[in-house]
């Protein structure tokens, strides 16, 4: 009915499918298990004691497909068992679709390797708490919150990673009256669907597609790799869809001006809340601050405020968002490194170096071989900095191997080399930092001073007209021009730099 169709159309929900590209595979998986369970009906509708044989094969391929998209496109053929047992008892047909689901679901175990999701503490909590009742309540009221977000969403979230959703450790927690609500509601549906399905099917087919596409996203039979995922719910608005017509259509005369009304006010809410998310998605900027405001308690949330300012180049707003992240929770080894990278750009050096103690005492959750050039070239610099020049080059050079595209560590590792008198390395990886950025003037000064020690008076000459035709007033290069022409006998000065984010 048209009721049905506008609350899947306008439903709130559906933004984060339509906006983040990782959305669209719910989205294709839902189009897939709905033309299965059509393919499947149609033929035996029209003759209900046959299914031909090609219609089992097109229903095993299009279930296999919505699956690989995401995992609920597996439960096609469970659904339709369950609907079968329900509605037309055909048994024969009920073991044909059991069996083509549990071969579906073995495949899939077989061709991933598995159903372990190796997500971190801070991205699913509950699954490293240590009792079993504080995991049970928190999966169970994780359940309830999915209820309300199908039902009535508000101030959504992109991400609830811990401690937007606390756990649950006693049955005294206000939050098990949600928990009960929702079981209470869903069994009230599950009673009454039953109850009408000889004469209203869609009732009881709207509460299968409700639960069942959510079991794999429940952590009952195997761990997801996220706390709530708004965009996981998109198969289940086709049954919440479903049943919000079939209620209505259910509804007795008396009543069914009062429902539709409120339909009509929940559709209403529906519009305004699809078109306000849709605002927060227009950008970055837009979608962290709102969140952040929303979910003071999401690490994650309020980490990528910071790193939106801190890409702005709001320095102090950053770090005060990153303390807040930690704040929530402590052992975050790539906070600690933004707020070390920011301290090191604000030339609070010991605090940086403080943050990098942490790191390197135990604090390393989030560090892995993809991302720890970050700390170790930022590390390197900052010992650099502090006249640290064996460790420095240590960590400089164990960043530059793992990735050597760092302009900044290069001219500091040439600066290292400079002040232990390699004066052929120094110029070696100073002229690695110009191929990455050649239009540091204070690099070029650095490499006119490596190749003069080194006895290259030429190229020297040449370094240090590059250096005046790139910025002819640079401090360092005022200082060492007397220097290498012979007019001064001061202690030469070797030029530092780090960029802010964004830039190499």
């Amino acid at each position: 009915t048209l009721l049905g169709a506008a609350t899947f159309a306008t439903h709130p929900i559906h933004i984060e499918n339509i906006v983040y590209l990782v959305g669209r595979a719910d989205a294709l998986a839902t189009t897939l298990m709905l033309w299965a369970i059509l393919e499947y009906l149609r033929p035996t509708l029209q003759s209900p004691s046959k299914l031909p044989c090609m219609s089992y094969v097109a229903l095993a391929a299009l279930s296999a497909a919505a699956g690989l998209c995401k995992e609920p496109g597996f439960t096609v053929p469970f659904f339709l068992a369950c609907a079968e047992i329900v509605l037309c008892a055909r048994w024969r047909h009920c073991c044909g679709l059991l069996i083509m689901f549990a071969w579906l679901g073995s495949m899939r175990i077989w061709y991933v390797g598995g159903t372990e999701a190796g997500f971190g503490y801070i991205d699913t909590p509950v699954r490293y708490q240590d009792r079993w009742l504080t995991r049970t309540l928190s999966y169970l009221f994780q359940h309830a919150y999915y209820a309300k977000l199908m039902v009535l969403p508000w101030n959504q979230s992109w991400d609830y990673s811990y401690d937007a959703l606390p756990m649950v450790h006693s049955f005294e927690d206000a939050r098990m009256l949600l928990v009960l609500a929702a079981y209470l509601g869903l069994f009230s549906l599950m009673a009454y669907g039953l109850l009408v399905s000889r004469r209203r099917p869609t009732i009881i087919l709207g509460v299968g597609l409700v639960v069942i596409p959510f079991v794999p996203a429940s952590n009952l039979f195997f761990l997801v790799g996220t706390t709530v995922g708004e965009r996981l719910l998109y198969p289940c608005t086709v049954g919440w869809a479903l049943l919000a017509a079939g209620l209505s259509e259910a509804a007795p005369k008396s009543g069914k001006f009062a429902w539709r009304c409120s339909m009509a006010v929940l559709l209403v809410i529906y519009i305004l809340n699809s078109n306000v998310r849709m605002s927060h998605w227009r950008g970055p900027s837009a979608l962290f601050e709102t969140d952040a405001l929303h979910w003071s308690r999401s690490a994650k949330v309020l980490h990528s405020k910071a790193s939106e300012l801190q890409a702005r180049g709001d320095l102090h707003g950053a770090l005060d968002h990153y303390n807040k992240s930690l704040q929530v929770f402590d052992d975050q080894a790539i906070t600690d490194y933004c707020m070390a990278r920011i301290l090191i750009n604000l030339d609070r050096l010991q605090e940086a170096y403080e943050r990098f103690n942490k790191l390197l005492n135990g604090h390393g959750i989030g560090l892995h071989d993809g991302n720890d050039f970050l700390w170790m070239t930022d590390l390197g610099y900052l010992l650099t900095r502090l006249g640290a020049n064996e460790q420095g080059m240590h960590y400089l050079q164990e960043g530059l191997n793992r990735f050597p595209h760092s302009c900044y560590a290069w001219n500091a590792l040439g600066v290292v080399q400079l002040r232990l008198q390699q004066f052929q390395r120094a110029a070696e990886s100073l002229m690695e930092s110009l191929h990455c950025d050649p239009e540091q003037a204070g690099t070029w000064s650095n490499l006119a001073l490596a190749l003069a020690y080194a006895g290259d008076s030429h190229q020297a000459g040449e370094a240090l007209e590059r250096a005046k035709a790139i910025n002819a007033s640079h401090p360092a290069l005022q200082h060492n021009l007397p220097i290498l022409t012979g007019h001064s006998a001061q202690h030469p000065l070797f030029d530092l730099f780090i960029p802010l984010p964004g830039r190499k």
